[in-house]
């Protein structure tokens, strides 16, 4: 399958040990379902095999709920996005919750350990926490933190304890070259964050990280918000999206975790669906938190995202 030239692949990463709801696991394969047979084969799919899940375990860690088993998750996503890039692939990663990041983007620099990475994210929260200042302990409120390196202890909360330690340092050295942090914050830019905790806006104004609220997006237009924050990343080698389905309208987002009010619609989603999948810098393209379990109509959310990755590629 090719994308803008370059061969790509799918990878199934279907865990959601890090959200606060389970469901979302289900997500990946309820938008494979909906894609295969739209110019796309069973071929084209990677299915990884996330083992260790909440059912699994006790959890011990208060401020980083199952830490240890995101760990291990992270492990196997990080290992395989390098292996899709040794094989001059590129990945699309349908994944399970959003601290699937940690692995994803985590292995796009370990391939690339000398590129300069871009982050765009694209999402109704910050996902700037750390266990330091999380006000529920799930990791799908940390990837960002984990991958930029932060503790955050600064504006702490929380006092956490040696194991949470010892495991949020080794998520955020992720990869044999415990490269840390993957990214500076510089090079990420945010698109619909609208529903973030006070410690996490702090975050985003003392680091000067560059963030289109709703009100931008309608002021500038979706089109205008992708080339201002392309130009912005222009001194990138790579970039890498990471597309939560909390990001769409409560309207059309029926069947993810965490909705918030004021979110892009599906035509806005499309144009940066085309835009930046095409894109030349493009690493990889993360799309995540879709939960069937929570659709009053069953996989609409998944043909929702289906429909819209169809249209890109």
């Amino acid at each position: 399958m090719k994308i803008s030239n370059k061969e790509a692949v799918f990878i199934l990463s279907s865990y959601d040990i890090g959200a606060g709801k389970q469901g979302a696991a289900d997500g990946p394969v309820a938008i494979k379902d909906s894609i295969i047979g739209h110019g796309v084969s069973k071929e084209d799919f990677i299915l990884l095999n996330n083992a260790l899940t909440q059912k699994d375990f006790d959890d011990t860690f208060t401020h980083a709920k199952y830490i240890d088993i995101v760990l291990e998750n992270s492990k196997k996503l990080e290992a395989q996005i390098v292996s899709v890039f040794n094989s001059k692939r590129m990945p699309i990663i349908l994944s399970g919750d959003h601290s699937n990041a940690i692995g994803g983007l985590s292995g796009l620099k370990n391939a690339n350990p000398e590129k300069t990475i871009g982050v765009i994210w694209i999402d109704a929260h910050a996902d700037i926490h750390s266990p330091y200042t999380t006000p529920s302990g799930n990791l799908h409120g940390m990837p960002l933190a984990a991958l930029a390196g932060l503790d955050n202890q600064e504006i702490a909360i929380n006092s956490i304890t040696e194991k949470e330690i010892y495991y949020w340092n080794e998520l955020k050295k992720l990869g044999i070259a415990a490269i840390s942090p993957k990214f500076d914050l510089k090079n990420l830019v945010f698109i619909g964050i609208r529903d973030a905790e006070d410690q996490e806006w702090e975050i985003i104004e003392k680091m000067g990280i560059k963030t289109f609220e709703p009100d931008d997006i309608r002021a500038f237009g979706i089109q205008n918000v992708l080339e201002q924050t392309l130009t912005y990343l222009e001194g990138c080698d790579l970039i890498y999206v990471s597309f939560d389905a909390d990001s769409l309208d409560p309207e059309i987002s029926l069947g993810t975790g965490t909705p918030s009010p004021d979110g892009l619609k599906k035509e806005e989603a499309s144009i940066i669906f085309k835009t930046l999948m095409q894109h030349p810098k493009l690493g990889a393209f993360e799309i995540t938190e879709v939960n069937p379990n929570l659709d009053e109509n069953g996989k609409e959310m998944a043909k929702i995202i289906a429909d819209l990755i169809i249209k890109a590629i």
